[in-house]
Order: C-alpha cells, then sequence, then structure tokens
C-alpha cells in the first residue's frame, strides 16, 4: 500500500495505490503509471486515454510534472511514496545524465570542472514544446559536459558525467 498527498493547483487529493488499485479520495480510479525510463519520463494511463509525463524533483518532497501541451503541476508526495521512486532510481548510475528523451537542448548553466549540487538544473531539454529542467542525480563534480545549447538529442543519450 502507498499512500501520496498531492496538491494540484491548490487542491490536496489523498491518492491511494494498493493490490494493483488507485483511489483518489476514496473514489476508485482507473488509472496505472508506468516508468518508462529511469530520468523520470512515465506513461499514464487513465481509461482508454495515455499521456507521457515527465517527473522531475524539486526538492526533498516536492516534484514537477510536465505533462503534454507544457502544463505544469507540482505535486507533493509522502516520505513513504518517495523512498520508492529513490529505489527505482539508486538503479541508475548516478555518475550521469541522461536524456529521458528525444529533443533539443535550450540551455546548459554548468561548465565542466563546475561543483554541483543534488537536485540543481544541469540541463534544459526541450520536447514536444515543452521545457524539461534536468537535474543533478547527487552532489558532486561535472566531469565531462557532452551537450549543448542548439543541439539534438535521442532518448538515452549521455548528457553530463560526474567524477567518481
Amino acid at each position: 500500500m502507498a499512500l501520496y498527498s498531492v496538491t494540484i493547483e491548490d487542491r490536496e487529493y489523498q491518492v491511494d495505490i494498493s493490490g494493483g488499485q488507485v483511489t483518489v479520495n476514496g473514489e476508485r480510479v482507473n488509472a496505472k503509471v508506468v516508468s518508462l525510463n529511469r530520468n523520470g519520463l512515465q506513461l499514464l494511463r487513465h481509461g482508454k486515454r495515455v499521456v507521457e509525463v515527465f517527473l522531475s524533483s524539486q526538492d526533498h518532497d516536492t516534484y514537477q510534472v510536465l505533462m503534454f501541451g507544457g502544463r505544469r503541476i507540482v505535486t507533493r508526495i509522502s516520505d513513504h511514496a518517495k523512498a520508492r521512486t529513490q529505489a527505482g532510481a539508486a538503479e541508475q548510475s548516478s555518475s550521469t545524465l541522461l536524456a529521458p528523451m528525444h529533443g533539443l537542448v535550450v540551455d546548459v548553466p554548468i561548465q565542466a570542472g563546475q561543483q554541483v549540487e543534488h537536485g540543481q538544473t544541469l540541463v534544459v531539454l526541450e520536447s514536444m514544446k515543452m521545457q524539461m529542467q534536468l537535474r543533478a542525480p547527487r552532489n558532486g563534480k561535472v566531469d565531462k559536459i557532452n551537450v549543448q545549447a542548439g543541439q539534438e538529442v535521442q532518448k538515452g543519450a549521455l548528457l553530463v558525467q560526474f567524477e567518481e
């Protein structure tokens, strides 16, 4: 069982996920979220509708969700749910940052050799008319930047490497 406290546009919802069933404020919802990669790209299935969603951490308990059309939703998730998200993210090597999808690099506000903090924006990527801030998976020193503003990248492309 996972209980999420979600805030969307100043409205709070209690989301319970257990046994493959999802309830929102006590009402059953036919929805499922499938992780497409370890960089935050998710597939949200609601009935017959399927939407790609990009989830990025903003601070210790707040996440930004970017959906088709550029709609931005800020979500607060309980510590229990955050631990589940972090467990999946731990499988990815924290010494690299990969492109979660095909897109255009809009900005790279860091330099090789720079010390960065967990959650700091490393690359701004634009895809499907929405910009995503790709953030540092950990504190560390940037070893190499493999992209520059204006460059197109494919899903899974190596964007930034950290020193070990």
